[in-house]
């Protein structure tokens, strides 16, 4: 008799249970961002009133036909006030989901924020009786509230502009819709002298002939400057930038991330970076993130992680990096191997399989975050206290 040959096929019947439990739990998360809550429900204490957001074991996952993908699973780092923190990490690793999660735009209703708090130090709250700092948890917060901070507080620069502005409205429309939302007040002239303000401010020579333009009339960079005037307009406290210059030129790069830390120190406001580029990341950051398969694998300050990088992964996406003096006929580096697959994970380092250091130790449980000094920490084996 032939054994039963692994295929990734399921069932029928699995099929349908996979549908029942999805609709199950679907139904429950979006009916929790419809609850009307008093204000004391969906407010924590911050761990630390210098820090912006404070994320502790978040995980958002989508619930899909073959089952749930955990995208983010048990994500924790801080941002804290006046820095730019980057995260970096290859395609799939949970990046964006956890930008998206942080501004409640995940894919509903598939997709949804399950679990962990994002701790969001707002001014509008003040302190606890105990003298400390209290924050909206954006995890519990309903969506009607979200509306109160979102754009406004935290607002978001996408990768590609075209598919966040409308083709069909000027730029000064879209523009001055900002001004109105957050400020209902304002009248038509105020409006559009701010908005031609902020085409000054993001370094477009011709804000008045811009504010009447069409998004297909203007380059992919003024695009980008567009949304980084849209961006700030309401003098957010935290700025997350997905990529903001994937698609643009080298030139182009540059000029954008120059005009990012140049506003950043203006405003005084906190930036998360998510971008592939570690040389975007070592020429801006203050803070790294590194992610993997949904979990943050090391954190530390800019010069940790390259100076002294830890994590066999994060030596692997330094050593990838081309490099001015790399030998031409030597073959570009490259991780071995694939991301696990993310559904069903098993409670253990997702890396083992692609790393060269794996000892005996990484066959068990998931590796715990070691702090190996006070601004760096590894989720690696190789490291664990004895």
């Amino acid at each position: 008799m032939k054994p039963k040959k692994n295929t990734n096929y399921i069932s029928l019947k699995e099929s349908r249970k996979i549908i029942k439990y999805n609709v199950k739990q679907m139904r429950y998360y979006e009916a929790q961002k419809r609850r009307k809550l008093t204000q004391e429900e969906f407010t924590g204490v911050m761990r630390d009133e210098n820090n912006i957001i404070e994320i502790d074991g978040l995980k958002t996952c989508f619930f899909t036909d073959t089952g749930t993908v955990m995208s983010v699973n048990g994500v924790s780092f801080d941002i804290p006030k006046n820095k730019i923190v980057g995260v970096v990490g290859e395609s799939g690793c949970g990046k964006s989901v956890t930008s998206l999660s942080i501004m409640q735009l995940v894919q509903a209703p598939q997709g949804q924020t399950v679990a962990g708090e994002i701790r969001f130090n707002s001014d509008d709250l003040g302190t606890n009786e105990e003298g400390k700092k209290l924050a909206y948890d954006i995890v519990k917060m309903p969506t009607r509230e979200m509306y109160k901070i979102r754009g406004k507080d935290i607002t978001m620069i996408f990768q590609e502009p075209m598919t966040s502005l409308n083709p069909v409205f000027t730029i000064g429309f879209q523009l001055d819709e900002v001004s109105f939302v957050h400020s209902p007040d304002m009248s038509k002239e105020a409006a559009k002298a701010y908005s031609i303000e902020l085409l000054k401010k993001v370094g477009i020579s011709m804000p008045e002939h811009v504010y009447k333009s069409y998004p297909h009339e203007l380059s992919g960079g003024m695009r980008q400057r567009v949304m980084i005037a849209m961006a700030i307009a309401g003098k957010p406290k935290l700025i997350i930038a997905d990529e903001p210059t994937t698609a643009l030129d080298v030139t182009i790069q540059a000029q954008i991330l120059e005009l990012l830390r140049e506003l950043q120190k203006q405003e005084g406001c906190s930036v998360m970076l998510i971008t592939h580029d570690l040389g975007v990341i070592a020429e801006m950051a203050d803070e790294v993130v590194v992610m993997y398969a949904g979990r943050v694998i090391e954190r530390g300050t800019v010069q940790d992680i390259f100076l002294n990088p830890l994590h066999p992964y994060t030596v692997g996406l330094q050593k990838s990096k081309p490099l001015l003096d790399s030998d031409a006929n030597e073959p570009l580096y490259s991780i071995p191997g694939q991301v696990p697959n993310p559904i069903n994970l098993p409670n253990a380092c997702y890396f083992k399989n692609r790393c060269n250091r794996c000892t005996k130790a990484c066959a068990g449980e998931y590796p715990q975050t070691v702090q190996v000094s006070p601004t760096h920490s590894v989720a690696c084996y190789l490291y664990a206290k004895e």
